[in-house]
């Protein structure tokens, strides 16, 4: 066990904190499936229109790994499949009938106890957790990717104490519903010989931690992003090179994996935290994967429309939606941000009562009034990097960001391999581009380095 206080990063504290009280959603009518949300695939779809599917029916794979499945979440016929340019696949659309039918698993003949899950060897476990569809739950750092199923990775990491904007309360979630928990745990224990790692920080003590003992307990304490996964790696198992690989993965896709082989059932709900300053009824909600915000809007009444901005996943690393969208496939936060159209004129001399701001550039620093943010806040154009030991404050790593950017923006390979680029992910750098001077896209230039790393093979 392992403690580390950091105090490096910034708690941004939203309006519209949701209230911890579960709202199920009914199914929806459609429902929509973005290959694009796997990181560095190629889909090839696997289905035709009017084509009847059931919940474990392929419905596409990856050009790069044919071997993964990706699967339908319902049972119906497929809709219609949407393209992009150049044949990209945007969007499958299912019809669902709402009936959840799902097909047989073979290598789910029997199902497994708490202690016939650990006499399973690696190959076996996978297979189990392939053919249901469930193997893209689990990530692989570097590149934040879907794990390689050949492979081993060194360690396996789960966070308990996530620390974005509206995060889910993990103790919450786990104490409404913790069946697959410990079978989950030893089925991901049989994929590595390494440790698994869990995050909790000191104000979190769960009871049923106490009877694991194929894993190791750390606690992170400090301000975001303390609870992201990448920062815990950092301290505790680095990524030196490409040939490293650390994977992780949530407590919701462990307790999913754990009914899997107890129950042999394909879980397809998730628990999302939905919040924000321009959301009417914060609150944690229970929906089926690929339901769009649309059926969520209408049968809550949360009064959206095509200009309300709508966030999938945290305010600060998440995608922009529009309603007829789902919620990420990673995501467990839904982000409802005030459409704020206003600028105000020479507002640098303005003194900015309710502006954000970690410097002194503002009264609202004094007034600790610091959280009102919207999503066209820029306030000004690119300039030139200047570095004054912004992003440093932020960045609870050690690395050195000012010359990790200027490596990527020059394409610098051997420099951005000595300065750590493995190590990264966009969302750790959330808040460097959140509070950039020079109004730099921090996290989006991470991006196009790991882009860049992945290309050079």
């Amino acid at each position: 066990m392992a403690t580390f206080n950091l105090s490096k990063g910034y708690d941004l504290q939203l309006e519209g904190q949701p209230i911890k009280e579960i709202i199920e959603v009914t199914p929806s009518d459609v429902v929509k499936i973005n290959p694009q949300e796997y990181k560095y695939i190629k889909p090839k779809v696997t289905v035709k229109v009017e084509e009847d599917v059931l919940v474990g029916t392929q419905l596409f794979f990856d050009k790069n790994n044919p071997d993964i499945k990706h699967v339908s979440p319902c049972s119906g016929k497929i809709e219609s499949i949407d393209y992009g340019p150049k044949r990209k696949v945007l969007s499958i659309n299912i019809k669902n009938d709402k009936e959840y039918n799902q097909v047989e698993l073979k290598d789910l003949d029997n199902l497994f106890s708490l202690s016939s899950i650990s006499g399973l060897n690696a190959q076996a476990t996978k297979a189990i957790i392939n053919e249901s569809g469930m193997w893209p739950l689990i990530r692989q750092r570097p590149f934040s990717k879907v794990a390689n199923i050949e492979s081993k990775p060194k360690s396996i990491f789960v966070s308990m104490s996530p620390t974005d904007p509206l995060a889910l309360d993990q103790l919450f979630l786990l104490n409404d519903s913790s069946v697959g928990f410990l079978e989950g745990i030893d089925a991901i224990s049989n994929l590595t010989d390494g440790d698994i790692n869990i995050i909790l920080n000191n104000n979190q003590s769960p009871s049923m931690l106490d009877s694991l003992d194929r894993v190791k307990i750390h606690y992170f304490n400090g301000p975001h992003p303390s609870g992201n996964v990448g920062i815990h790696m950092h301290y505790l198992d680095p990524i030196s090179s490409k040939e490293d690989e650390v994977w992780y993965l949530t407590i919701q896709d462990i307790c999913k994996i754990g009914k899997l082989f107890v129950d042999g059932k394909i879980n397809v709900t998730k628990l999302i935290s939905m919040g924000g300053p321009g959301c009417d009824k914060p609150s944690y909600l229970k929906v089926y994967d690929g339901t769009p915000i649309s059926h969520i809007n209408d049968e809550l009444e949360l009064g959206l429309d095509d200009n309300s901005v709508v966030i999938s996943g945290s305010v600060l690393s998440g995608k922009y939606i529009n309603i007829n969208e789902s919620v990420g496939f990673y995501h467990e936060i839904l982000t409802i941000l005030k459409n704020v159209d206003e600028r105000h004129f020479l507002g640098w001399l303005l003194p900015g009562l309710d502006k954000f701001t970690l410097t002194n550039t503002f009264v609202s620093k004094l007034l600790n009034a610091n959280n009102t943010i919207n999503h066209n806040m820029k306030n000004g154009s690119n300039r030139a990097i200047v570095p004054i030991g912004m992003w440093e404050k932020v960045l609870p790593m050690d690395i050195l960001p000012n010359f990790l950017i200027r490596s990527i923006l020059a394409a610098d390979i051997e420099d951005m391999e000595k300065l750590g680029i493995y190590e990264c992910s966009e969302e750790d750098f959330a808040l460097c581009s959140l509070i950039c001077q020079s109004k730099v896209e921090v996290s989006q230039i991470i991006q196009e380095g790991l882009d860049l790393m992945y290309e050079e093979g």
